[in-house]
């Protein structure tokens, strides 16, 4: 849980999941647009706070070192106070209420929910805000809401997401929804900053130092969605 260790930890966090477009200029200026179809995997660049005791965190250090540039792995931004305000839920559904909607069917960028069991929800009320996040349970590819979807009369709503449906499989019928900062993300990350020990951050121990070290690593991390095997 090395990169959940830096996502608790970090304060500072910047999110691209911009679309690859290439734009070309004629002689008279006029511009060219083209779009290349990818999953549009998302990119995220945590900093973390060079107050990191070297004494406590070989561990979290050698986790880092195992898992390298390659090893994805599942996170979620739940356990960081700081940060997990940034994905809070905007709908106006209860968790009971958002735990009866299961899964229907995702064609494109459609997602049809089935919101059958919402008998006594008030036909106005915000599913998903515009924004709001989410996965799929079981599958840490998080979508969002392009639109603000309402509740409306019938036994299932349809969401616009921001990307297309890239599962490889058909999740089941009625499977749970993951909503706001318990979104999962399942990411790698390719860059892996080195770090280096400065003085600071003494410790004794019975009259003993047993640290007088702090942690500077020598980039931001960039954690890359890995989407290889949606």
């Amino acid at each position: 849980m090395s990169l959940q260790a830096i996502i608790n930890i970090s304060n500072g966090l910047e999110i691209n999941r911009r679309k690859v477009v290439g734009i070309q200029y004629a002689r008279n200026e006029l511009p060219r647009i083209s779009e290349t179809p990818t999953y549009n995997p998302w990119k995220l660049t945590v900093t973390v706070p060079n107050s990191l005791r070297y004494n406590e965190a070989r561990g979290l250090i050698e986790s880092l070192d195992t898992i390298d540039r390659t090893t994805p792995e599942v996170i979620s931004f739940s356990g960081n106070p700081n940060l997990s305000w940034m994905f809070k839920y905007i709908g106006s559904l209860s968790p009971t209420q958002l735990e009866s909607i299961g899964f229907s069917s995702f064609v494109g960028t459609t997602l049809t929910l089935d919101v059958s069991a919402l008998t006594t929800t008030s036909p106005s009320a915000i599913v998903l805000g515009q924004g709001d996040i989410f996965n799929i349970r079981g599958y840490p590819y998080p979508f969002t809401s392009t639109t603000t979807v309402t509740r409306g009369s019938g036994s299932t709503i349809q969401v616009t997401t921001h990307r297309p449906n890239i599962l490889s499989s058909q999740p089941s019928s009625g499977t749970k929804l993951d909503f706001g900062n318990e979104t999962n993300f399942r990411v790698f990350c390719p860059n892996m900053p080195t770090y280096r020990l400065v003085i600071g951050g003494a410790q004794f121990e019975y009259g003993v130092m047993i640290n007088n070290a702090l942690i500077e690593f020598s980039d931001n991390f960039l954690l890359y969605e890995y989407v290889a095997s949606a």
